[in-house]
């Protein structure tokens, strides 16, 4: 729908972003929209050509009316020759000018001010253009040309000298009070300096009546150079200003290092004020002069002054180290020599201070870059060959002396024009070159030798244990996986390193950025002397890690490998990141990049330390744990220890696993110590599967083997909850994981459960009882071709050990309900770090039923009321708000927010605080301030921009109040030329203020009803289904929210609540508002309040009712429409994607995850809501599986509300190692031997499930039964089942034991090595 013509608006695009994951029907309600803003504007800009055609046509009576086009070159001061110009009288003109010469000259205050109005008021009304000559014309050239003075009206072309310099006094005069203004040490301005104290649209005002009097390009060379030396004035006074009582290159890097913030906020606030006034190549040129150069130049005279000072005083005192005293940096003289040339060392402490500057340097560097790329939309992120960093030299630069004294505004008399940015601060290094060069080496050098040193000795002294340093607090790792350069995540970083190497490292993430910085072909010296220097470090703590690794386990224990495997990953990650940090696309740089060869030793090395970790931790289980003569003796007549308990060497092979495991948890980064503990567990089961497969028990013994392998399979159901990755890992086995171990790869889950199969068929085979197992495989053999069939890859030993949890629907179907919730909460507990993928699976899952069970046993949600610390409480909110903000961005779970706060938001009775959300009176719950400042970040955009629009109506409707204070006298306005017809606003009667007044209003309201849709659609999903079903539980506000409904009842009541606020609107705009500008906001306000159908308090006033009559007849029932489009988007249709894509555990698969975690951890602060998510469920972990469980296998007394005052750092009890506690336990449960010798196997079930086994398989277990060895003393009966099993299974049935027994026995242990089942191999054979 259109505007009417005679309703021009201007329909702004306001900063309303929409969500990365919203729903379609918001993109299609931004396109609509757009488009929509499109037309209006245009409609707009034809209706003002048509008022300004009228009103040129009434200035030129006699003459056709202008067409459109030279209406808009009517704007173009370039064009200004093709009017016809008028002629002045040229007395009347030089009374005029000698009057206001006469005027600026008295002592009234505002005089500029009202002198400036009065001409721009002559311009806008009777067509008069002044002369804009440049103010060296007047010298120059004595007769002005025509194009100097033309307009609709023009001062005669043959105006005298006398003229031109009476008005060349006039400007003069005007100028110097407007760069007064802009100046920040104006005297109207006191305070601190800074680089300016007027506001941005001061700024432009000021500069726009420049532009009035002068050529753009003079004016911009005045500014410039004003810009400069308030740059130059901040520069030194943060340089003067040193807190620390810093010296030296120290107070360099202090100085600019405080410089910077102020330094970038000017950039900034010059980008907005220059952005609309001049061109984007202009802006650059500006930039590079006024900041970047005076920067540059400062930023060398420094340098060298501390050059000259350290050239002093470390050649004279070379032993020592100095502080330099302020008289001695007085004292400068200047220098005679290159800098290259004079032969002085810096110290370790310059070189870092060196590199602090630069690190700051490069930081601000990167800030601008990315400032003018934003604003200007001048691409300055692209690295060209010619460019260095953002620097191309200009030939002004390659012209300029090197004495650094040349003010950058004396270098051009004009703005030049720029395509890059031009920062060439890497030019006041260059004279330190080689001592830098030299410094690095030697200080990196000294570094690495002192730490190896330290560490020899450390060593010698009989300290043979790795000594430790942790890398999570460290502040550099924290730096740098905020570099883009690092690629590294925290599941992939070690969690404690070797402390020696922490502290070489440490010194070469200290000189890193300077490296970096010296990118130049002038520079790259010092690059190659770090890159040197890293190899040698490198190659020097390899050769250390080797060499301590060698002494494990002669000299050393073996918690050394894991540690010193974990120092030389953290060397490779280290160096990887160098590498990319230092590689550069420019041809010249790319000559030195870290070579690759301390990387490859790195890879080699890490591969080396591995496989002697795992091959000595096997070794160790073969040849010592396992190796218990006592408990394999199997042909004792005797029970071991009277059958009341397993093999020692099966508990200590656990005991062993639980100690590496947690040797692993400590240093190693997660994944990686999940992977070696699998393949260790995995190994080491063979050689159990090979023990018990060739096992010959007597009838005392065969018992010891049912109960080691039920030991076994308990053991190794603990540790699986360690070792896999995923649910669907720890009781399926996939179809893909054979073809990934034929591929050369692993997969030690799978490996695992087909380890555990066969102990499990030796188990059944061998030490089931005699009367089942014949019944089974001969009476009921009939039935072997229906039992053959495999039933795919369930984990059948899982559901026999453990048939509870689970079941053969588990293994069939998966885990499903609070058996996947228990299952997921166990293993995001025993894995070794946090792992956000399964912490936001476990989250999601069955409608976020975790966070609810959470909240549920809390203090929140109990009936009684609990006395709760202030400590507990703050917490409390803390977890709220971070489960808040994690779900509030997951748009493609828009439901999961409100289900995940569910219970907390019905007992907190949130719902009612969403209905008075505008209210900031009282005192709300925690989620609520959360969803205010979601719905107020959308509000505040559209206030700044009424503001705005406010504010230009004052400037141009009240200019007495605005702009100036004093009135012209009337000496002056009777100089005013006749012809010129100007008419004072006085005298020629201004519009009645309420209409202007409700024309405002109607602008407003327009502008924010057009903008209501985009300012819904820019709240989250989960934010509008969290207010839709909180409009469903407001029943008795029905009535109220029937027209706007909550969402928006909320947004425009904040709204609202803004307009009314003036300390509110001066914080976002930033501007002070006076009397004359309150009073549109606040009729705006009961505006809005009337569209909502909200009260008024005491009798409206006429005004409003006029702005919404005349708002309705100009557009009827737009306003409605433009809510129920808003209201749309807010309804269940836009949420059918969320029940889409659902949060059930089958849909949720990795690639949702992923992506979800992606959208999370893009969000500022998303990780460490996940941190804090994942510490709470942790601590609290005893009371979530009480929970779970039913209370069953439960504590018994377990904790009754959760727990949220937890330690940031605490550790699950996965991590850490009791030595008395593990050895008698399984998990945290104590181990009862009896239980495990009396357990309970369903043979029924079980036997059955093997008939369709392979036969040799069957035939080789089913002799290593007792009663099948010669001798076995047996009854009548146990005979008769014996020789009809042998004659049905065995070739030579005069012989109890087959003919090929070690073969046989050979092909079940060789199971491990091939990828099928028993099944599948029978199926084979």
């Amino acid at each position: 729908m259109e505007w009417p013509g005679d309703f021009p608006d201007d329909h702004a695009f306001v900063e309303l972003m929409v969500p990365g994951l919203s729903s379609e029907m918001d993109f299609d309600q931004f396109l609509k929209d757009t488009e929509e803003k499109l037309n209006l504007n245009a409609n707009s800009i034809e209706q003002q050509l048509k008022e300004l055609q009228a009103k040129m046509s009434d200035s030129r009576a006699g003459d056709r009316p202008p067409s459109p086009s030279e209406c808009l070159q009517w704007f173009n001061l370039r064009a200004h020759s093709s009017f016809r110009p008028v002629t002045t009288g040229h007395q009347e003109l030089m009374e005029f000018f000698r009057a206001l010469q006469q005027y600026l000259r008295s002592e009234d205050e505002g005089k500029e001010e009202a002198t400036l109005q009065l001409l721009l008021n002559l311009s806008a009304q009777c067509g008069v253009c002044f002369p804009c000559t440049p103010s060296s014309c007047s010298s120059l050239h004595p007769q002005p040309t025509a194009s100097s003075v033309h307009l609709v009206h023009t001062v005669r072309d043959d105006a005298s000298l006398e003229i031109q310099e009476v008005w060349d006094d006039v400007r003069l005069q005007l100028r110097r009070h407007l760069l007064d203004r802009l100046s920040p040490r104006s005297p109207e301005h006191p305070g601190p300096a800074s680089i300016s104290t007027l506001s941005i649209p001061d700024r432009v005002h000021c500069l726009q009546q420049l532009f009035f009097l002068y050529p753009e390009s003079e004016v911009l060379t005045h500014y410039q150079r004003l810009r400069g030396q308030s740059v130059l004035d901040l520069l030194l006074s943060a340089l003067s200003s040193s807190p620390g009582g810093e010296t030296g290159f120290d107070r360099l890097a202090a100085g600019f290092h405080s410089a910077v913030p102020a330094l970038t906020q000017a950039l900034t606030d010059e980008l907005h004020v220059l952005s609309r006034l001049a061109e984007p190549h202009t802006i650059l040129g500006f930039l590079n002069t006024a900041y970047l150069s005076t920067v540059t130049h400062e930023l060398a005279s420094q340098m060298e002054r501390e050059c000259e000072t350290a050239l002093r005083d470390n050649t004279t005192l070379s032993s020592k180290i100095k502080k330099y005293s302020a008289r001695s940096r007085a004292t400068v003289a200047p220098m005679e020599l290159p800098m290259k040339n004079r032969s002085f060392s810096l110290t370790s402490h310059q070189l870092r201070a060196l590199t602090q500057l630069a690190c700051t340097l490069l930081g601000f560097e990167r800030t601008v870059r990315e400032l003018v790329t934003n604003m200007t939309f001048v691409d300055c992120t692209g690295e060209t060959p010619s460019i260095k960093g953002i620097l191309k030299k200009s030939k002004e630069d390659s012209q300029t002396t090197t004495d650094g004294k040349k003010s950058p505004a004396e270098a051009s008399l004009h703005t030049p024009e720029a395509k890059v940015l031009e920062f060439d601060w890497r030019s006041a290094f260059r004279g330190l070159v080689p001592h830098m060069a030299h410094c690095v080496k030697v200080v990196l050098d000294d570094a690495c030798a002192k730490s190896l040193h330290q560490e020899k000795a450390l060593h010698s002294s009989g300290h043979t244990s790795v000594t430790m340093a942790s890398t999570t607090g460290d502040t550099s790792n924290t730096q740098l996986r905020e570099d883009s350069f690092y690629t590294y995540s925290e599941r992939d970083t070690p969690k404690m390193i070797a402390k020696f190497c922490g502290a070489i490292v440490t010194e070469l993430d200290a000189l890193l950025p300077l490296a970096a910085a010296c990118r130049e072909s002038s520079l790259l010296e010092v690059r190659s002397s770090f890159v040197e220097a890293c190899g040698r470090a490198a190659f020097a703590v390899l050769d250390r890690l080797q060499e301590r690794a060698l002494e494990v386990p002669t000299s050393a224990p073996l918690k050394n490998l894991p540690a010193l495997l974990a120092t030389c990953i953290y060397v490779l990650q280290r160096l990887e990141h160098y590498r990319g940090r230092l590689k550069d696309s420019n041809a010249t740089a790319a000559k030195v990049p870290l070579t690759l060869l301390p990387i490859q030793k790195c890879h080699e090395t890490v591969e080396a330390l591995r496989d002697q970790l795992t091959s000595y931790c096997i070794q160790v289980c073969s040849t010592c744990i396992l190796q218990d003569a006592e408990s394999h003796h199997w042909a004792d007549p005797k029970p071991f220890y009277e059958g009341e308990r397993c093999s020692f060497s099966v508990q200590m092979w656990f005991y062993f696993l639980c100690g590496l495991r947690s040797d692993l948890w400590a240093v190693l980064p997660p994944d990686l110590a999940k992977e070696v503990l699998g393949q260790v567990l995995s190994e080491t089961l063979q050689l159990l599967v090979r023990r018990y497969a060739w096992a010959r028990p007597s009838y005392k013994r065969h018992l010891q083997i049912r109960c080691d392998i039920t030991a076994v399979l308990l053991y190794v159901e603990q540790l699986m909850w360690s070792v896999c990755q995923s649910p669907e890992a720890l009781v399926r086995s996939s179809p893909y994981s054979a073809i990934v171990i034929i591929a050369g790869g692993s997969d030690w889950p799978y490996q695992i459960h087909s380890l555990c199969e066969q102990l499990l068929t030796v188990l059944v085979i061998v030490t089931a009882p005699l009367s089942l197992l014949y019944r089974i495989f001969t009476v009921d053999q009939v039935k072997e071709s229906a039992t053959h069939e495999s039933d795919g890859p369930a984990v059948h030993w899982l559901n026999a050990i453990n048939p509870d949890l689970f079941s053969e629907q588990v293994l069939r179907d998966g885990l499903m309900g609070q058996a996947a919730s228990a299952c997921q909460l166990r293993l995001l507990t025993s894995d070794p770090g946090r792992n956000p993928r399964l912490l936001l699976r476990m989250l999601l899952y069955r409608d976020c039923h975790l966070p609810r069970m959470l909240l549920e046993s809390s203090h929140f949600c109990q009936e009684s009321s609990l006395e709760m610390s202030a400590v507990s409480c703050k917490a409390g909110d803390d977890f709220i708000v971070a489960l808040f903000n994690l779900f509030s961005c997951l748009n493609n779970v828009p439901k999961a927010l409100t289900q995940a706060l569910q219970p907390y938001l019905e007992r907190a009775q949130i719902w009612e605080h969403l209905y008075t959300l505008a209210d900031t009176t009282q005192t709300v719950p925690a989620v609520v301030s959360c969803v205010r400042a979601i719905v107020t970040k959308s509000t505040n955009s559209l206030l700044v921009h009424l503001v705005s629009m406010v504010m230009g109506w004052q400037a141009t409707e009240e200019p007495s109040g605005a702009l100036f204070k004093q009135n012209v006298p009337e000496s002056v306005l009777a100089k005013i030329p006749k012809e010129w017809n100007y008419t004072t606003l006085e005298a020629k009667g201004k519009e009645p203020a309420t209409k202007t007044v409700i024309s405002l209003t109607i602008q407003a309201l327009s502008f924010i009803f057009t903008n209501l849709p985009l300012a819904v659609a820019s709240v989250p999903l989960p934010i509008r289904y969290l207010f839709q079903v909180a409009e469903k539980q407001l029943s008795q506000h029905s009535r109220q929210l029937r027209l706007v409904g909550l969402l928006l009842w909320a947004l425009l009541g904040c709204l609202i609540q803004g307009l009314e606020d003036p300390h509110t609107i001066e914080q976002i705009s930033g501007l002070a508002l006076d009397r004359g500008a309150k009073e549109p906001l606040s009729l705006l306000a009961e505006c809005l309040q009337a569209t909502m159908g909200i009260q008024q308090k005491g009798v409206p006033k006429p005004t409003m009712h006029k702005v919404l009559q005349t708002l309705e007849e100009k557009r009827p029932k737009w306003m409605s429409m433009q809510l129920q489009k808003a209201r749309k988007l807010c309804s269940d249709s836009v949420f059918e994607r969320g029940r889409e894509s659902g949060v059930a555990a089958a849909e949720l698969t990795e690639q949702k995850i992923g992506l979800m975690l992606l959208e999370v951890c893009h969000k500022a602060g998303g990780s460490d809501y996940l941190r804090q998510i994942y510490h709470i469920i942790q601590g609290n972990e005893e009371l979530l599986m009480y929970k779970l469980s039913g209370g069953a296998d439960s504590p018994s007394n377990p904790p009754h509300l959760v727990n949220f005052d937890l330690c940031s750092e605490s550790q699950g009890d996965t991590s850490g190692f009791d030595p008395l506690h593990q050895f008698d336990h399984i998990g945290r449960k104590k181990l009862d031997q009896s239980a495990v010798v009396d357990w309970a196997w369903d043979w029924p079930m079980l036997l059955p499930a093997y008939q369709g086994m392979s036969q040799v398989t069957f035939k080789t277990l089913l002799a290593n039964r007792w009663e099948m060895q010669e001798g076995a003393e047996l009854e009548d009966g146990e005979k008769s089942m014996v020789e009809e099993l042998q004659r049905a299974y065995f070739v030579c049935c005069c012989s109890p034991r087959p003919q090929d027994p070690p073969e046989a026995d050979e092909t079940l242990a060789e199971q491990t090595r091939g990828e099928t089942q028993p099944s599948d191999k029978s199926a084979a054979q």
